[in-house]
């Protein structure tokens, strides 16, 4: 005997003529596969099968109080439950699957999706189209747990609710804890336990869930989006004549590039050529792909791990490079950033940076004490960044074991309580120092290696005080460097922390579109905002910053182009730090 054929499709009319004389065992297949894919229940159900689900809500709302609106899906098999006032309410076309556990006072809009084996519980409010994902445990009270002589099962509970947006994603097995408020058009990503509030079109992960990128905002003629996308074409269009501008050569004659026409032969300006290239997808033009790695492999002193500042061989008579005879004395910079630049070319150093690696936990600390944190917390934080930086091949390409355990526990226990960073203001620059050194050290080291900061909230409340200081953000004050380091810390916090997320997008959002006007046709941007003499270093450094403000605002995709190497956002160092 063959196999009965049972169909589940959307032909409700012939389902209907059949449905008088359909067996009892396929009637309940049916209602199981409703109940797992209740999306499936307006198309393909039969008019005796639509009439058994307005039987089943209606002995529901007598019962535990479920208020459901028109065309609404809720499961046999789910566990509802609640009283009049305080039980499940929706709107319009919403459903509940298999298995779902709903009680108490939970809220949803319209077209709103609890699917099979999730769990929503206590006070919830949400708004229209929002799906809850399987197994999503969503539940708005707490147990006390302040006496230890009283069970904590036994202690009273409290809620504060939760609250989701419209058009909200809750992926599978992600955790909402109770008093979060989810922005709408926000995605938790499966897994997430979310602790704190979510900002409108943010999208996080992990645990505990941090913003891992901002969804790009509708667009609208005229709007900042089309700005942006008109200037990354811009820049594309001309990267190859940019780049040309700053094209030199060596004293042997082969290809260099300089931060300006005529300027020193710098190592710098190379690895900025790379970058800016690489935002676009592309090789830097003078050298192949291998020609690059080999030229910039070779800078590197075999014996130290450091790079020269100047081009070996093309250093001016009157600043030649002198290395130190002290390794903890010499400058990582370039060091630091021709590793970057390697690995936009899918490379990395040649050697160990052995200079950093001298430097063991003992004296790490002793180091670390000794740097100018009363009155240069910009070098301070400068001498972190490219420490953390060179520790970074030795660990990743060259099996070192750094003492990051030490650097981290340092950097944890001196962070002030009071304004989130490392350093102090000064009588003359005020809170410049402490900020911008605050940007130099969180990039190599909270962002580089994907640490949560230690008081992101205050950072955030001393970054926005600083950054309403006239005498370097106003009457065309701004340069390159303060603006990147008060936008890429705001990006940095603002990925842990929703913290006043609105002002720090109104700082940004006056002042990106003025920047994207500094454009100097054909040769790039200058540093300095007031001025007209663009550089390749000004250059690199406001693509990355315009992406960086743009992205907090939720609209980097525009742009078309990702920062590289030195401003990447990615975190590089994942899973080296313990």
């Amino acid at each position: 005997m063959g196999a009965r054929s049972v169909s589940f499709g959307v032909d409700a009319a012939a389902a209907t003529r059949k449905s008088a004389r359909m067996p009892r065992s396929v009637a309940s297949l049916r209602q199981k596969h409703f109940d797992h894919n209740p999306w499936l229940f307006p198309g393909g159900a039969t008019a005796a099968e639509r009439r058994a689900q307005q039987r089943h809500q209606r002995l529901l709302a007598r019962e535990m109080g479920v208020e459901a609106g028109p065309d609404c899906f809720i499961a046999h098999s789910a566990s509802v439950s609640g009283r009049a006032g305080s039980s499940l309410r929706m709107g319009k076309n919403c459903f509940v699957a298999a298995h779902a556990y709903v009680t108490d006072s939970v809220r949803l809009g319209d077209h709103c999706t609890i699917n099979p084996f999730a769990t929503v519980r206590g006070a919830i409010t949400a708004g229209d189209g929002v799906r809850i994902g399987a197994h999503a445990c969503i539940v708005g009270f707490n147990h006390g747990f302040a006496r230890t002589d009283v069970p904590v099962w036994s202690q009273p509970c409290t809620s504060k609710g939760i609250v989701l947006g419209d058009d909200v994603w809750v992926g599978s097995h992600v955790t909402i804890l109770d008093g979060v408020k989810i922005g709408s058009h926000t995605i938790l990503a499966a897994g997430a336990v979310v602790t704190k509030d979510v900002s409108d079109y943010a999208i996080v992960g992990g645990n505990p869930a941090r913003v891992l990128r901002m969804r790009p905002r509708p667009r609208a003629p005229g709007s900042l989006e089309g700005k942006l996308e008109r200037l990354g074409r811009r820049v594309a269009e001309e990267l190859d004549a940019v780049l040309g501008v700053y094209r030199a050569r060596l004293k042997d004659g082969s290809p260099a590039y300089v931060n300006e026409p005529r300027a020193a032969r710098r190592v710098r300006p190379w690895c900025d050529a790379v970058e800016l290239a690489a935002m676009f997808d592309r090789v830097a033009p003078g050298y192949t792909r291998a020609e690059w790695v080999t030229r910039l492999r070779g800078f590197q002193d075999s014996a130290t791990g450091l790079v020269p500042e100047h081009v070996p061989g093309n250093a001016p008579a009157d600043r030649p490079d002198v290395w130190p005879a002290e390794p903890e004395l010499a400058p990582r910079y370039n060091t630091m950033i021709v590793n970057y630049a390697l690995e936009c070319l899918g490379s990395t150093l040649a050697h160990p940076v052995a200079n950093a690696a001298a430097i063991k936990p003992g004296r790490l600390s002793r180091r670390l004490d000794a740097l100018p944190w009363a009155d240069k917390a910009w070098s301070a934080g400068d001498w972190i960044d490219c420490y953390a930086s060179c520790l970074l091949p030795n660990a990743k390409y060259f099996a070192a074991r750094p003492p990051f355990a030490e650097l981290f526990r340092w950097l944890d226990a001196r962070c002030d309580p009071e304004t989130g960073l490392w350093g102090s203001a000064t009588a003359d620059t005020r809170l410049l120092q402490p900020v911008n050194g605050f940007y130099r050290l969180t990039r190599g080291t909270y962002a580089q290696y994907g640490r949560p900061l230690p008081r992101p909230e205050r950072a955030i409340d001393t970054i926005l005080r600083h950054a309403g200081d006239r005498a370097f953000f106003s009457g065309g004050r701004d340069n390159a460097c303060n603006v990147l380091d008060v936008a890429h810390p705001l990006w940095l916090c603002l990925r842990q922390t929703p913290h006043r997320r609105a002002e720090a997008e109104a700082w940004l959002a006056r002042r990106l579109p003025r920047y994207l006007g500094l454009w100097v046709e054909g040769r790039g941007f200058d540093f300095e905002i007031a001025r007209r003499k663009p550089s390749l270093q000004g250059t690199e450094m406001w693509l990355s910053i315009l992406w960086i403000m743009a992205d907090v605002l939720g609209c980097s995709e525009a742009l078309g182009y990702r920062p590289r190497g030195v401003h990447r956002p990615e975190v590089a160092g994942a899973g080296l730090v313990a």
